[in-house]
This record gives structure tokens, C-alpha cells and sequence, in this order.
């Protein structure tokens, strides 16, 4: 008999993490753009800083399986 394939587990943790990474990233950012509360410049900035970095872990959750992107330009 074979031995199972680690990649599929691998990819559905690294698919589960970065879920879970982007929804914090969702949660940080969606009273500021939704406007439903008025934070002062200093929040505001937290939250964007917090939505950054939860999304740079979710696209390097999804490279580390073999998801492909590109790097945008800025």
C-alpha cells in the first residue's frame, strides 16, 4: 500500500489559516470603511496596519503550497 500524500493536508491548513488571517483583516477594516464608527487618525491607521499584515499572511500562507502570484507595483 502507498503512503498518503502530504500536500493535500498541508494546503488545507495553509487554506484554513489564511482564511482565518483574512478575516481579522476584514473585522479590523470593516468599521472604518463602512463608517458605522469614527475612529481618530491614530486607529484608523492601527486597523489598516492590522488589515496589512493579515492579508501578507494569507498570501504567504498560499504561496507556501504553491499558490502563484504576482508582485504588484507601487
Amino acid at each position: 500500500m502507498t503512503k498518503a500524500r502530504q500536500w493535500p493536508n498541508n494546503a488545507k491548513e495553509a487554506r484554513d489559516r489564511a482564511a482565518e488571517s483574512l478575516n481579522e483583516g476584514v473585522m479590523a477594516l470593516a468599521p472604518v470603511v463602512l463608517q458605522r464608527v469614527q475612529f481618530d487618525r491614530s486607529e484608523t491607521l492601527r486597523r489598516q496596519a492590522v488589515a496589512l499584515y493579515a492579508m501578507q499572511t494569507a498570501l504567504r500562507l498560499l504561496e507556501g503550497v504553491g499558490a502563484q502570484t504576482t508582485v504588484p507595483e507601487v
